[in-house]
Parts: C-alpha cells; sequence; structure tokens
C-alpha cells in the first residue's frame, strides 16, 4: 500500500507516493471556521475597534491619509478589505483623492502594474498607489536602539496612517503583522537592515512577542512614523479569512497573534527521518528568499541528521541580490556562518539561516533552478518530487518514517505531545 502525496508547486500540484509503513502523516495548520460575511466583519471590526476609537472618528479633519498594504508576496485580501475600508473613510468626509495608498515592499523587489491592479481590486486607477521605493524616503526621527526612522514620503506627510497586514509566525518579530507593515514594509532599505540587525544583539524569534528586541524597535518605529490604526487577519491555507481584527497598532496585533498562534503551530508527537514539505505554492515559493521559510519551519518537524525535501518552483530566481552574493562566494555553510558573525547584512542574514539549516539535516530541493545554483544553496536538486523521495527513503532505510507538511510556509510544528 502507498501513500499519494500532493503538494503545491508554483500555479500547480505535483504528486509523490511513499510506502504506507513509512508514513506518519500530515501536518497541517488547525482548522479554523471562516468568517461567514467578510464586509460584515470588516466594518463591525472598524467601528468596533481595539483599544481604538473607530476608524472614521479617527478620520474627522483628516487633509491626507495614507493606507499601507502588503505586496503579492504577503497572502492579504487587500483588493477586498479596500473597499470597505474607503468607504468608511469617504463616511468620515475624506475623498479618495486625499488617500494615497502605499504598497509596502521592504526588501523586495518593485511591484509591477498588473500586480497593483490586483492588490487594489476596484479601486485600480481612482486612488494614488505607490510601492514604498517609488516615493523615496524621509527621517522622522531615530529609535533608541539606533533605528532610522525613514519611511516613504506620503505616509510622512500624513495626518492619519492606517496599516493592513496578515499575521504569521514570522522569524524575528515574532510575528507578521501589526506595525510591521509601516516598520518594514515602508520603511528603507537602511532603517530595515538596522532594526534586523538587533536579533543579535537581544532576544529574537518566532512566537516571541514582549521579549522581542526586534518587535519593540518596530513598535517604537511605528509610534514616531504616526501610525494610528491597524485592521489585520489571519488566513487560513486556503487562503480563508478566520480572524480579523482592527484597532490600535499594538493590542490590536496582540489579540491578532492569539488566533494565529492556535492555527500556525500545530503539535507533532515524534520528529521525522524524513519531511516532505511545499512553501504552498505561489507566491511563497516564487523565490528561494520566500520559501527558505518553510526550511525553518520544517527544521521543528525532522531529526537531526534527517532529509528534508522542499518542493518549491522558484520562477523568480533566488529573490535577492545580496542573497545571491553570499551564496555564490561561500565554498562552505562555515564561511557564511563565519561571514555574518563578522558583519550584519540585509539577506546575508537569510544566506546565515540556511547555512545553519544544512548543518542539521540534508536538504533535497525540487525547484525549476538550475542543479549548479541549487547546489551553491548547499542543497541537492532533484527535478522530481518522486525521485527525491525516492533517493530519501533508500538513504535512510526502511525503517525511516516521513512527515509531509504542504503548507509548510505558515505551518510551525511544535514538538511534544499531540
Amino acid at each position: 500500500m502507498a501513500v499519494d502525496i500532493c503538494l503545491r508547486y508554483g500555479n500547480e500540484d505535483i504528486w509523490a507516493n511513499i510506502p504506507q509503513c513509512r508514513f506518519l502523516g500530515e501536518v497541517r495548520p488547525n482548522s479554523q471556521t471562516p468568517v461567514d460575511d467578510l464586509n460584515k466583519e470588516i466594518i463591525g471590526s472598524l467601528r468596533c475597534p481595539v483599544n481604538s476609537e473607530p476608524l472614521r472618528v479617527l478620520a474627522r479633519g483628516v487633509r491626507k491619509a495614507v493606507v499601507v498594504i502588503s505586496d503579492r508576496t504577503r497572502p492579504l485580501p487587500s483588493h477586498l478589505i479596500l473597499p470597505v475600508l474607503f468607504g468608511e473613510l469617504e463616511e468620515a468626509g475624506i475623498s479618495k483623492d486625499s488617500v494615497t495608498v502605499i504598497i509596502g515592499i521592504g526588501n523586495h523587489r518593485p511591484v509591477t502594474e498588473q500586480e497593483k491592479a490586483a492588490l487594489l481590486g476596484p479601486l485600480y486607477g481612482q486612488v494614488r498607489c505607490f510601492h514604498s521605493r517609488e516615493t523615496g524616503y524621509t527621517l522622522l526621527g531615530i529609535t533608541k536602539r539606533g533605528t532610522p526612522v525613514e519611511v516613504s514620503v506620503p505616509l510622512a506627510q500624513a495626518d492619519l496612517v492606517v496599516a493592513l497586514g496578515n499575521i504569521e509566525i514570522h522569524q524575528l518579530a515574532g510575528y507578521t503583522g501589526g506595525v510591521k507593515a509601516v516598520a518594514v514594509g515602508a520603511a528603507s532599505h537602511s532603517a530595515l537592515e538596522h532594526n534586523h540587525r538587533l536579533s543579535t544583539l537581544g532576544e529574537s524569534g518566532p512566537g516571541l512577542l514582549e521579549e522581542n528586541i526586534v518587535r519593540h524597535d518596530m513598535e517604537e518605529f511605528a509610534r514616531i512614523a504616526n501610525l494610528g490604526f491597524i485592521l489585520n487577519v489571519v488566513i487560513n491555507e486556503t487562503g480563508q479569512v478566520v480572524h480579523l481584527v482592527a484597532g490600535d497598532p499594538i493590542d490590536a496585533h496582540r489579540v491578532g497573534c492569539i488566533a494565529a498562534e492556535k492555527m500556525y503551530r500545530v503539535r507533532i508527537t515524534e520528529a521525522a527521518d524524513i519531511v516532505i514539505v511545499s512553501p504552498g505554492g505561489e507566491p511563497k515559493d516564487n523565490t528561494v528568499y520566500q520559501a527558505q521559510k518553510t526550511v525553518q519551519n520544517a527544521l521543528k518537524a525532522v531529526k537531526d541528521g534527517g532529509i528534508i525535501i522542499v518542493a518549491a518552483k522558484c520562477p523568480e530566481g533566488l529573490g535577492d541580490p545580496v542573497f545571491e552574493e553570499w551564496m555564490n562566494q561561500a565554498s562552505s555553510p562555515g564561511d557564511i556562518e563565519g561571514r555574518s558573525r563578522r558583519e550584519f547584512v540585509l539577506g546575508g542574514h537569510k544566506a546565515a539561516f540556511l547555512a545553519g539549516a544544512v548543518k542539521k539535516a540534508r536538504i533535497f530541493w525540487v525547484s525549476g533552478l538550475l542543479p549548479a545554483t541549487v547546489r551553491k544553496l548547499f542543497f541537492e536538486p532533484y527535478e522530481s518530487l518522486q525521485a527525491a523521495v525516492n533517493t530519501a527513503c533508500e538513504i535512510k532505510g526502511s525503517e525511516a518514517r516521513v512527515l509531509v507538511i504542504p503548507w509548510g510556509g505558515i505551518t510551525v510544528p511544535q514538538p511534544g505531545e499531540g
């Protein structure tokens, strides 16, 4: 008997099978009921927010407003949220002409016009919209930890700043969402790099909030940048909204993090010899830079010396020039780790993550990348998921057990009693 495995790969599915006797099971996000009426939930959250006056009250008398949204690498349904949000602003007396939408790209590539149209939905062409790098940046101050508060120019000039986002568990900031839309998405490269460098000076990591130096710096950054209101969603693996919260940028976010934790952190009873994982397809597997988050999650489910098989199409390649330069110049993972101890460079920190990962597990990489490119990552290239599975099973032997994580970009295994 065999178990069929189906993973998202770009915009398609790929398949493999393993003997049933090896199969430990699938690790998926915990099931949550999607909201019945998204528009109704959005309006309810905007009018009854967490520790804040309603948005329409905050918007009274405002001359210039900015709404910050995510780029396509995040599953935020901004095309559904923005029309409702703009309706509330218009009821408060703010016309579309007084609002600018900023797509926070952080360290990601620029946004295309086609992507802008998808992100804005019916508002495309009706409102001003820029990605953050298009606008240039303005310095508003410096956090007590030394991060320059450099933000998109329209944001710096706004009387009201509203940020949209989705909440997932994050490697450095603890969780995505909240103030991260402004302190990362709409911030300059130098601001982002300084903030992330703080991870070398204090505690940070997935699921950490109150003790997280990176998160605290982001929150101070957002206060200086005058972020006044957020609306955040928690989304399941099929893109449905299961939780929505709005209000104070810190307090509302904390409420949303509780819902995200319940869904994305999943108990497993034992680690596996082989973990087969996908980021969840497009857009989470567009680049290695994005897909590497899946490796970090899979490491929590694999035994030391085990094998992780990642199916990530990566049509846009490695995804970051600094990350690519670090990988190309290294002759061993040790080279990267040594370099990361000497210097912190945005993009290089992702190379350091991977260097640490390959010390714990062998990583088989199923993708559209050239084999030579995959080997520069210190991964082992495969064109076929089945070939990777067969080789891994042969290497680990007949007693090896396999876990499958179909949505590895958002699923965080937690060893312990399930």
